[in-house]
């Protein structure tokens, strides 16, 4: 009896303002979440209203508060409301209803952190426990990513751009050590023609073991994961505490732009983003050998990669970290850009200033006219910074970090976020501020660099409830932008014996004969010298190949059945048409 009474007396003390209405919002918000769980309908639908009983609405979020208000002390209100407020904008946001829902529902889960956050106590988390959750975090990271773009290669649904180019490109790398290719640009020719990214051959090694295209795949999932032992080791440098580091982990891999640009679906950016964290750490524990050597690993990515090296010695130089390095980097990196340039403009195909055609008004112009049109018009250069695009992508960089990367205290780090501008948003190549291409995987980098520099200048409580703020973000945009990923699993699983029958319709055709075909088989005819896809090309092949599953190809496979040059040698309907030369 005494510790019934003892039990009502602490829920009779507990009956303060802020209790009471703390524990009402978390009814109301567990109450939504299950009826938004169960409903056979989508949450902003009428017939989602009118199939819920607003009377068993309140009598459901009645009996939850007096369950929360008898059964859960005070003390753990932080922990419930977040948990439960993130929860419901998790379900409500895989339903991909845009980014702006995403945002919103960020900057409310994000009010609840920020309040109730000062109140969550966590247990003692070791550093052995935290290698381990580094480690898992970072494990599933690669087999969400790997395992889902592989699924989409079996299923056949990764195009000749840009997986069939590399699939092919190994193919002679692993035989020859040059990087041809013939579906890049219907001709044989090396792809450094097009792309100077020597970092490539880092991945030689695996593909001789495992000669396939899903090695690909894996090994950029792997790459992009092993991000988070330098980003692990920054945070320690910078003396952020275990449930800190943990946290901007979470981010890492929860965020939209570190997963999205793998999915399409193999390039050499993937290497940019642990090879700059790498060069910021060594840069940060003034080891100059590593340093230097990850920096001009950076630069072999691609030929415009020196000039991520450019700003981070940039940096150094106007932060007064090291005036020396940072100058050699400066100049190292500048050099290699020009040399680079000046070779792909003579034996290649040059570098596509094009992306910057918003910036260069001459015939001839090249990036130094990009250069003097932002010196000669700053207000224009304003101006390309932001269209309603470029803000959605804003939205998905930075929204995630709980805006972190732009909490800078010292005026000289702001030098660390000109890759996103110049990269990012100077350009009007629509890709380059598009989260689902390759080219964040390096500004993702700088902006996390950034993260972990403004995290260990702010006071506890600003950055546990801000790492805390991103966290749930992160987990929404999650949700948002990626979750629907999933479904890869279901289809594959739905189109397999499909799937099976055009990979072995495709192994009929002889090794040593020339192919044309639409862009979905393209990475499936890794293994052949000659093959070229069917949209762009002109050339008299030996086979032509036409995927018909969508039906977007089957007018150019009926002209094929009354070619005079070409006969029809298997045919399978809705999956796969081949024909053969006469």
């Amino acid at each position: 009896m005494n510790y019934i009474e003892d039990f009502f007396n602490r829920r009779i003390k507990e009956c303060s303002y802020k209790n009471i209405v703390t524990k009402l919002i978390m009814a109301i918000v567990i109450t939504s979440f299950f009826f938004t769980k169960t409903s056979d309908y989508e949450f902003d639908t009428a017939e989602y209203f009118t199939n819920i009983s607003f009377g068993k609405y309140m009598a459901m979020a009645a009996l939850i508060f007096a369950l929360l208000f008898f059964l859960i002390p005070e003390k753990f209100n932080g922990h419930l409301m977040i948990t439960s407020v993130t929860a419901l904008f998790l379900i409500t946001n895989y339903q991909d209803r845009g980014i702006y829902l995403a945002l919103l529902t960020s900057v409310v889960a994000g009010g609840f952190c920020y309040y109730y956050g000062y109140s969550i106590k966590l247990p003692k988390l070791t550093k052995k426990g935290l290698i381990i959750l580094c480690c898992v975090l970072g494990g599933l990271l690669a087999l969400f990513i790997g395992g889902l773009t592989i699924l989409k290669y079996l299923g056949h649904k990764t195009p000749n751009f840009d997986f069939g180019i590399f699939s092919q490109m190994y193919h002679y790398m692993s035989k020859t050590l040059v990087p041809f290719t013939t579906c890049e640009r219907d001709m044989l020719l090396s792809h450094f023609a097009v792309h100077f990214s020597p970092i490539l051959y880092l991945g030689l090694p695996l593909y001789w073991i495992f000669p396939d295209p899903s090695t690909l795949l894996a090994t950029q999932a792997i790459v992009v994961a092993l991000g988070v032992v330098p980003l692990y080791k920054l945070s320690k440098h910078f003396k952020l505490s275990n449930y800190k580091i943990l946290a901007v982990v979470l981010i890492y891999v929860l965020h939209p732009t570190v997963i999205a640009n793998n999915f399409y679906y193999f390039h050499e950016n993937c290497y940019l983003t642990v090879l700059l964290l790498w060069t910021f750490y060594f840069a940060e524990k003034g080891k100059s050998i590593p340093m230097f050597i990850f920096a001009f690993l950076t630069m072999m990515v691609k030929e415009d990669a020196p000039i991520y090296i450019l700003f981070f010695g940039l940096y150094l130089l106007v932060s007064n970290k090291s005036k020396l390095k940072g100058s050699i980097l400066c100049g190292i990196s500048a050099l290699y850009f020009a040399v680079v340039t000046k070779l792909m403009a003579i034996y290649g195909q040059g570098i596509m200033t094009y992306r910057y055609d918003n910036f260069i008004f001459e015939k001839d112009g090249n990036i130094y006219d990009v250069i003097l049109n932002v010196i000669k018009n700053p207000t224009y250069t304003l101006q390309q910074l932001l269209t309603p695009e470029k803000l959605q992508f804003l939205i998905l960089m930075l929204v995630p970090m709980a805006l972190l990367p732009l909490a800078i205290k010292k005026p000289s780090r702001i030098v660390l976020l000109f890759p996103l501008i110049l990269m990012n948003l100077m350009t009007d190549y629509k890709y380059q501020y598009d989260i689902s291409f390759q080219y964040t995987y390096a500004t993702v980098a700088f902006l996390f660099y950034l993260t972990v520099i403004n995290v260990s200048e702010l006071d506890l409580k600003h950055a546990k409830n801000l790492l805390l703020c991103g966290v749930c973000s992160s987990l929404i945009f999650f949700s948002s932008v990626n979750y629907s990923r999933l479904d890869t699993i279901e289809s594959y699983k739905k189109d397999k014996e499909k799937s099976e029958l055009i990979t072995e319709s495709l192994a009929t055709i002889p090794m040593d004969k020339s192919i044309k075909s639409t862009t979905f088989f393209i990475p499936a005819l890794w293994n052949r010298d000659e093959v070229y896809e069917y949209e762009y090309s002109d050339k008299e092949t030996d086979y032509v190949v036409f995927d018909l599953r969508y039906g977007n190809n089957d007018y150019d496979s009926f002209k094929f059945d009354n070619s005079e040059t070409y006969e029809e040698i298997l045919y399978k309907e809705r999956a796969i048409a081949i024909f053969k030369a006469k």
